[in-house]
């Protein structure tokens, strides 16, 4: 196992770092793939903590999805699956237009600029049909909102979970997976929506980019 304070390619992390933040920056940046076994010994020496942090911190990850258990088999970095994208999507649609419905009627001039820049940015992605640059972008996308919402519980609740949600669909993302038609009705709806200060526009413009609107047992694989 490489050192989890220098994996490559990212900044040594802060001092006071928690072993559970550790751990989770090590899983959403590669450093601990997708199904490694995570040995406890081996974390241990890794991460330099004591066996009862480490156990703790697993039981937080697996909490959020992020770590899987089975007793007396194994623990390892979750192995998200392509069949559940979809509803992973609309979880995460469920939670990030809650946040745009209370978000858009408190923006200012200058918040509103910056996030109908960014919708047109992402908007680019979408007709070039680049599923990694979209996947960023969308991301970006959810960071801005969350960061202009003057609401923090409902930000607190939503950044608790909403990471390993994104993990899981960034792990599963191809072109192949990516519905580009949603995007493009979804899209331009949601910057006519900031632009008029339609909460209730966007929220539904948020949904449809996120498939709420999709029924589950009509869906195969996408």
């Amino acid at each position: 196992m490489p050192n989890p304070d220098r994996p490559s390619g990212s900044r040594p992390s802060p001092a006071g770092e928690s072993v559970t933040e550790r751990i989770r920056a090590a899983i959403y940046d590669g450093t601990l793939a997708s199904g490694e076994l995570l040995i406890e010994a081996e974390l241990r020496e890794w991460l330099d903590a004591p066996s009862e942090e480490i156990a703790a911190a697993l039981r937080e990850l697996e909490r959020v999805g992020l770590v899987e258990t089975a007793p007396q088999r194994h623990t390892r970095v979750a192995q998200p699956r392509a069949e559940d994208r979809t509803a992973v999507l609309q979880t995460l649609g469920a939670l990030v237009s809650g946040v745009v419905r209370v978000t858009v009627p408190t923006l200012t001039a200058g918040q509103r600029a910056e996030l109908l820049a960014f919708v047109e940015h992402t908007m680019t992605t979408v007709a070039a049909e680049d599923a990694d640059a979209h996947g960023r972008c969308v991301w970006g996308l959810v960071d801005r909102f969350l960061k202009h919402c003057e609401n923090p519980v409902l930000v607190s609740a939503t950044k608790d979970v909403i990471g390993a949600l994104i993990y899981r669909v960034s792990a599963t993302r191809s072109a192949a997976t990516v519905d580009w038609s949603d995007l493009r009705v979804g899209y331009p709806h949601l910057r006519s929506a900031l632009a008029a200060g339609d909460a209730v526009g966007a929220e539904l413009a948020i949904e449809h980019i996120f498939r709420l609107q999709v029924p589950l047992h009509d869906l195969e694989v996408h």
